[in-house]
């Protein structure tokens, strides 16, 4: 037997684990991680009336309560119709207030508070993924100024690609 047919049979084994090794570690790559892994709410603004339908309020800002660093959250924004509202993690609530600027209400400085009060519930995605936070709403406290009422539909915040929270102010005619 010549050298390089002896050199090749030792190195064959290593050569074989190594391929199988990195065949196999290429083959357990997945796609779970690429999905939606943050549970963030999802606030949508509707009218209070007996038929509600969706609004856009006019220019608003809104601020995180008692928020570690920058609170503000949407600055003089203008027709907007819904609002990402995370909570946090650190604590069972999350407090936001949402100041009126112009247009309907019409009234500068009038603003409303939502609090919003939950349990956090880690819930393991993977090995790869980690763990997400869901939230299961314990109660939701809000001031009267222009919202109705405020109302989680399924009673939890996931990490659903779905409108999580409904927002319902008073109209114009309720209000006057």
């Amino acid at each position: 037997m010549n050298k390089v047919g002896h050199i090749g049979r030792k190195l064959a084994g290593p050569l074989v684990f190594l391929g199988l090794t990195i065949g196999f570690t290429g083959g357990c790559s997945t796609s779970e991680c690429y999905d939606n892994q943050n549970s963030l709410p999802l606030a949508g603004f509707y009218s209070s009336e007996e038929v509600p339908a969706s609004i856009a309020l006019e220019s608003i800002s809104i601020y995180g309560v008692g928020a570690p660093g920058d609170s503000v959250l949407q600055d003089s924004v203008r027709n907007i119709s819904e609002v990402y509202l995370p909570f946090r993690i650190d604590q069972n609530s999350t407090t936001y207030q949402i100041f009126y600027l112009s247009g309907w209400p019409g009234l500068y400085g009038i603003f409303d508070e939502i609090t919003f009060n939950y349990e956090i519930i880690p819930m393991f995605v993977s090995s790869a993924c980690g763990t997400v936070y869901y939230y299961k709403m314990t109660s939701i406290d809000h001031t009267d100024n222009f919202i109705d009422s405020v109302v989680c539909p399924t009673g939890e915040i996931t990490n659903a690609n779905i409108e999580n929270l409904k927002i319902y102010f008073k109209t114009q005619e309720e209000s006057e």
